[in-house]
């Protein structure tokens, strides 16, 4: 138990230091750092699909998908191309359609799905991360904060449900998961959220602060469900292996993946309004 608490922590603690210098250096470093997490994360995804029966993803052609969401989502809002440059995600759309077209692969209509649901569920998120901190004026640390929330979120989750968990929250999902865990999760995402408003992180009032980070925790929360019930419907245990004590690039981003939206939508509340 201690030793597999401090490789978490050890392995976490390093993927937080290069998330964080990442999105705070440059544009180019960010760009770079998620490209790689969009291509990994779909690559990851894909060998997961693809154990089922009868799927058979085409996966280089959809993790070129993923990349090109990414890479045109983040060349026009980071450095101002042409929005008609988003018209080639559409394009290349029906040319996945059309290349099952001509596999001759059983279920291609599942196939097409699947291969598109890879691309909304692991590309489109992180292209939203990128219009976020391209669009907002608190852009980097508007993000900074999301992540560390969703880590701060996990980190409560798992202690209280490790030293206190006894009631299953949702165990027809995810057996482990327990309200004590849940609980403690909410605990410390009001705390983050405290010390973000008492260290001036960003002029947000303490009830902003504190609604922004329950909404992302809850959007995080049943991201990690979802996660969980699709490795369930697989047979898996970790969706892959990415850092030690922490499983696969999705396990790690389950939460993420999920509140990206809501995020997003908070970025353009602050914009707006």
């Amino acid at each position: 138990m201690i030793k597999n608490l401090i490789t978490r922590f050890l392995s976490g603690a390093l993927f937080v230091a290069v998330m964080i210098g990442c999105i705070w250096m440059s544009d180019f470093y960010f760009g770079a750092l998620f490209l790689l997490l969009v291509i990994f994360g779909l690559r990851e995804f894909y060998a997961l699909i693809n154990k089922e029966e009868n799927v058979s993803v085409l996966v280089p052609l959809s993790v070129v998908g993923g990349a090109l969401l990414f890479s045109t989502v983040f060349y026009v809002f980071f450095y101002g191309g042409d929005e008609t440059w988003l018209i080639l995600d559409f394009i290349y759309v029906s040319i996945i359609m059309i290349v099952e077209l001509f596999r001759n692969k059983k279920n291609p209509l599942l196939n097409m799905a699947l291969s598109l649901l890879g691309i909304l569920y692991v590309a489109l998120p992180f292209s939203l991360m990128a219009i976020v901190e391209s669009k907002s004026p608190f852009g980097v640390n508007l993000l900074i904060a999301f992540f560390i929330i969703i880590w701060a979120s996990d980190t409560g989750a798992y202690l209280s449900g490790v030293c206190f968990g006894k009631h299953k929250m949702f165990e027809r999902i995810s057996p482990k998961k327990t309200w004590e865990g849940l609980f403690g999760g909410f605990l410390f995402t009001v705390l983050i959220a405290t010390i973000f408003y008492y260290t001036n992180f960003l002029p947000f009032t303490w009830i902003s602060w504190v609604s922004i980070s329950v909404m992302i925790f809850a959007f995080g929360v049943l991201g990690d469900l979802v996660e969980s019930m699709m490795k369930r419907s697989l047979g898996v245990k970790d969706s892959g292996v990415f850092l030690p004590g922490h499983g696969g690039l999705l396990d790690r981003f389950d939460s993420a993946l999920m509140a990206a939206p809501a995020l997003c939508m908070v970025a353009f509340l602050l914009v707006n309004c």
